[in-house]
This record gives structure tokens, C-alpha cells and sequence, in this order.
């Protein structure tokens, strides 16, 4: 750059003298001048032009050759620069480079094992799939078939490979026709039944349908599951039948009690009521004796009959509990009067009390109220041979009051002996029809074990319970409940005299 530089003001300089020189000898030869005249003004006026062109040429020139010279200076300072920056952090671009790198490889082969794991995961699918009986299949929203297994095109009787790409034949024999004109029904699963035609019995088939989605939401696929039902659909028809075949016995068995419980308490109703007349008659004693043994024997066989209409109506769901008011104290002293001379003819202590708490009356049952009652006592003077029986009535009161003044209260009611006890493992058989603790119990002390069962329904049915807690040699407890009304001013309960017992919380009941 500098040598041509340097040439190039040579022949400026050069080229400028030459000019000048021919100038002063044109100006100085006055005869030359005369004769060229106007020309040699001309002449002498380019020559200064381009004079003066030369030397503007020769400024620019060293301007611009000045810049670059400043250009070149910069550029070879910012590379000096950038050279010793890459110097200093070789190292540690040398590092990145290589955990970069590290870093790379590793997400390459974190891909192959998903790559690998995925191939794993659909060769056991379809080993799974292929395995199975039921008949499996994939298709498009427009019912074109992509993937079926070997049952499935067992099923229809072909080859998979003809099978795919062809209609799910399931449709047009399953579905309505107005849901595969273009699309399926937009939902995410739908079961359907079918009545396979290709096989010589038919079998019905339960298909389940599966939208497979992307993560959008868009349905790309189905996935359809047909399940062989033909057995359970058989199964259930003959469930149904045996329902309906056992049904129609226990109709006809309850039929068949209440007409010979009929036919048989008229003359039941005979027999006690001629032995009433004949007890009233002059007799021997033994006469008496016999008469009363008759009497006896009938009250037993019409409590027996009793028994048998009370648990057929129960099975057939034919009693209905009343809703009426009664005082409930008359109706436990009546119980009292019933119970005390038996209990004293069999050397018993019978001890009732109605805790203060107790509405006056009641809004419920009070026939089957009683009933309950009855059996309960009546089966704990049974099993008890010496010591005493113990009735507590208790309540609890809801604080919620109706709009017409009724108020809700569960009576409880418990009937402790000191009997001979139940073991453990017989207590869940008391609520079961004919049973009692052994066979030697109703020929000792007769009875067919209906009383806890009837108590323990219309317990239920009027919206209680019942439970019982006991020990061999020790005694038993039998505690229900049963839920009533009474109206709130009409049922305040008496003023406890002064020594009387508090109330008695009631206990716990199984539900």
C-alpha cells in the first residue's frame, strides 16, 4: 500500500511540472501566442484544470487511504483482542463444548431406551392382546378397522390382514345406523350388546368402546372390547327362574299357613271355650285337672298359630304398622298384671319400672308395641328357673319440634334375667325362624323359636332395633327400641315424687 502510494505522487508531481513548464514557455514565445490566440487561453486554462483536478484527486486519495489505514488499525486491534479473550477462555469453552456435548449424547440415549422400552411395551401389549379370548379390535372415527386380534377374526371367520382396513361389521348389526353416517357419538366409551349370526349358536357379545385421544382432546382412535356374556346372560335367566319358581313356593306356603291357621284355630276356638264352660262346672279334681290341662294345651297351640300367621304375613310384607296415640304406662301395667302371677307360680321376681322421662302418650303401635313386649318377658320366664327379671323403660326425646306440635322419641326398652344364659357363638342364630339353643329346649320348655324372630321384624318395621348381651350361667339382656311420636304439651310427663329414681339413660342398641 505504501509503495504505490508513493508511485502514484511521483507521477502526479511529474505530470504537474511538465504542465507548468509548457505554460511558462507558451506565456513567454510572443509569436507562438499571436498565432495559436484564443487557443492558447483555452489550452492554458485546461492545463490549469487539470491541475487542480490532479491535486483535489491527490487530496482524496490521501484521505481516503488515511481511513483505511484507521479501518485496518481497528480491525487488526479487535482481532489481537478477540485472539487473546479465545486465549484466556479456551479452557473453559473447552469445558461447555464437552458437557454440551456429554449432554447430547445422553438425551440420544435416553431416546434409544424409551425408543426400546416402547417396543418392549407394544410387543407384550400384543402378546397380551393376542392371548386373550375376547375379541379386541381398533378403528378410525369412520368405523375402518386398524388393528384386530386373532379372536376377533376368529370370530368373523377371516383373516386379520382382510380385516383391517374393512368396516367394523360390529356396527351395522349393533348400532343404529343413524350414528356411523359419518362419525361415531361423541362420547368417551359406549357398551352395546350382540348376538353373534356367524356362529352356528349364537352368542351375545358385550362390546365396550374407548375413545383414544391426543392431547388436545381429538378422537383418533377406538378401542373396542367384546366379551363373551352368553354364559352370564344364561345364568341370570336362570336366577331369574329360580326367583321366580321360589317366590311362587313362598307364596303358596304362606297361602297354604293361612288357610290351615284358619282351618285350625275354629276348632282350637272350640275346644277353649268348652273347657272355659267345663271349668266352670262341678268337677273331681282330677276332672279339673284334666280340664285345665286342655285349656293350657289350646292357649299354647293358638299362640302357636299365632306365631306361624304372624311370620308368614312378615315375609309377605302384609303388616302394616299403625300410628295412633295410647298411653303408654296402662299399657305397660297391663303387662304387669299379665306376667305377675305367672312369674309368681314359677318363683320369679318381676320387676317393671317407666322411667319419669317417658311421655304420657305415645303416638304408635300399640298392639305390636305390646307383642314385642310380650315375647320378650314371655321368653325370659321361659329360660329363667330361679331369681328375678327386671323391665326398665326408657326414652330420648328429639329437640326438633314439627309445625303442628309433634315431637320425635325413641323409646327404649331393656329385659334383664338371671336365665341360663346364651353361649357366643348362638347368639347370631336367636333371630332365625325355628331355632332355639338346642332340641331338648322345646321339649323342656316348648316353644318354636318364632317369638324373637317376630319381635325382631316389627321391631324394624317400626323403625328399631334390637340387640341382646349374655353369658352362659350368668343370664342375658335383651334391649330394642322402636321410634314414636308424641305431641308437645299433651304428653308432659308426671312430677316425680320425692325418693323416686332418676331417669335412666338408655344404652346402647345394634343397629
Amino acid at each position: 500500500m505504501g509503495a504505490l502510494f508513493q508511485r502514484k505522487t511521483v507521477m502526479i508531481l511529474a505530470l504537474t511540472l511538465s504542465l507548468a513548464i509548457s505554460l511558462i514557455v507558451l506565456a513567454s514565445d510572443v509569436e507562438l501566442r499571436e498565432r495559436l490566440g484564443m487557443t492558447c487561453w483555452v489550452l492554458g486554462l485546461a492545463i490549469i484544470g487539470s491541475i487542480l483536478l490532479v491535486l483535489a484527486g491527490y487530496v482524496w486519495d490521501r484521505t481516503l487511504i488515511d481511513r483505511l489505514r484507521e479501518i485496518n488499525q481497528k480491525a487488526r486491534t479487535q482481532t489481537e483482542l478477540a485472539e487473546q479473550e479465545l486465549s484466556t477462555n479456551e479452557p473453559e469453552v473447552a469445558d461447555d463444548f464437552e458437557t454440551e456435548q456429554d449432554e447430547i449424547i445422553g438425551v440420544a440415549r435416553q431416546i434409544e431406551r424409551m425408543a426400546q422400552s416402547l417396543q418392549k411395551m407394544e410387543a407384550s401389549y400384543r402378546g397380551i392382546v393376542e392371548d386373550q379370548v375376547d375379541l379386541i379390535c381398533r378403528y378410525r372415527t369412520d368405523g375402518t378397522l386398524t388393528f384386530a386380534n386373532s379372536a376377533f377374526a376368529g370370530f368373523f371367520g377371516q383373516k386379520r390382514a382382510k380385516l383391517v382396513g374393512s368396516r367394523f361389521r360390529v356396527f351395522d348389526q349393533g348400532y343404529p345406523k343413524r350414528d356411523f353416517q359419518g362419525n361415531l357419538p361423541d362420547r368417551d366409551s359406549f357398551t352395546c350388546e350382540l348376538t353373534g349370526a356367524e356362529k352356528s349358536e349364537p352368542t351375545t357379545y358385550q362390546w365396550t368402546h374407548r375413545a383414544i385421544k391426543t392431547a388436545s382432546g381429538k378422537i383418533l382412535e377406538y378401542q373396542a372390547v367384546g366379551h363373551d356374556i352368553g354364559d352370564r346372560i344364561a345364568a341370570e335367566a336362570a336366577l331369574i327362574e329360580a326367583k321366580d319358581a321360589a317366590e311362587s313356593a313362598d307364596r303358596a306356603k304362606s297361602e297354604f299357613l293361612t288357610v290351615v291357621s284358619h282351618e285350625v284355630r275354629t276348632p282350637i276356638n272350640a275346644v277353649l271355650g268348652f273347657s272355659k264352660l267345663l271349668r266352670d262346672t262341678e268337677l273331681t279334681p282330677d276332672q279339673s285337672e284334666y280340664v285345665n290341662n286342655i285349656h293350657h294345651s289350646g292357649v299354647t297351640l293358638e299362640g302357636l298359630i299365632a306365631d306361624i300367621l304372624d311370620v308368614s304375613r312378615l315375609e309377605a310384607g302384609q303388616i302394616e304398622i299403625e300410628h295412633a296415640p295410647f298411653a303408654l304406662r296402662e299399657c305397660v301395667t297391663d303387662l304387669n298384671n299379665h306376667f305377675q302371677p305367672i312369674t309368681k307360680e314359677a318363683g320369679l321376681r318381676l320387676n317393671i319400672k317407666v322411667d319419669p322421662g317417658v311421655p304420657v302418650i305415645v303416638n304408635g303401635d300399640q298392639t305390636r308395641l305390646r307383642q314385642v313386649m310380650k315375647n320378650m318377658i314371655g321368653n325370659a320366664v321361659k329360660f329363667t328357673e330361679n331369681g328375678h327379671i327386671d323391665v326398665v323403660v326408657t326414652c330420648a326425646r328429639s329437640a326438633e319440634v314439627e309445625a303442628d306440635g309433634i315431637c320425635k322419641v325413641r323409646l327404649f326398652v331393656e329385659i334383664a334375667d338371671t336365665g341360663i344364659g346364651i353361649p357366643a357363638e348362638r347368639i347370631k342364630e336367636l333371630f332365625k325362624p325355628f331355632n332355639q339353643m338346642d332340641a331338648s329346649s322345646t321339649r323342656r320348655r316348648g316353644g318354636t323359636g318364632l317369638g324373637l324372630v317376630i319381635s325382631k321384624r316389627l321391631c324394624e318395621l317400626m323403625g328399631g332395633a334390637i340387640s341382646v348381651d349374655s353369658e352362659p350361667g350368668q343370664g342375658s339382656t335383651f334391649r330394642f327400641s322402636i321410634a314414636m311420636t308424641y305431641l308437645k304439651g299433651d304428653s308432659k310427663p308426671p312430677v316425680p315424687a320425692a325418693g323416686s329414681s332418676p331417669q335412666i339413660p338408655p344404652k346402647p342398641f345394634a343397629t
